[in-house]
């Protein structure tokens, strides 16, 4: 009897992380289109392709988190003392920049 009650749980519970795991990698494809539409790379290296003038941002997912991405998405300058532009976008393209950034890792 407890197995019949068990199956449809784990099969629910399959189904929402994969829903999950499927929002989440639309989030990453929008912030990497979100990327290259603002054309990130003439200055930052991802995977070996990008510019040199700004940091290479390859492994930036194991160094800074979601709310460091964004204070410095908002004022770099402030954040990192970085000398460039805020950047611009929604909200939502910037929490999709920000997924895409924390994917390298």
């Amino acid at each position: 009897m407890m197995k019949k009650r068990i199956v449809p749980v784990l099969v629910f519970m399959g189904i929402s992380l994969m829903g999950s795991l499927l929002a989440e990698a639309a989030e990453i494809d929008t912030g990497r289109a979100f990327f290259e539409e603002k054309r990130c790379s003439m200055c930052h290296t991802i995977e070996g392709k990008g510019g040199k003038i700004g940091p290479d941002l390859s492994g930036i997912g194991s160094q800074r988190d979601e709310a460091w991405l964004m204070k410095f998405f908002e004022n770099p300058k402030k954040v990192a003392n970085a000398n460039m532009m805020p950047v611009k976008g929604t909200p939502e393209e910037l929490s999709a920049l920000a997924a895409y950034l924390l994917s390298q890792k």
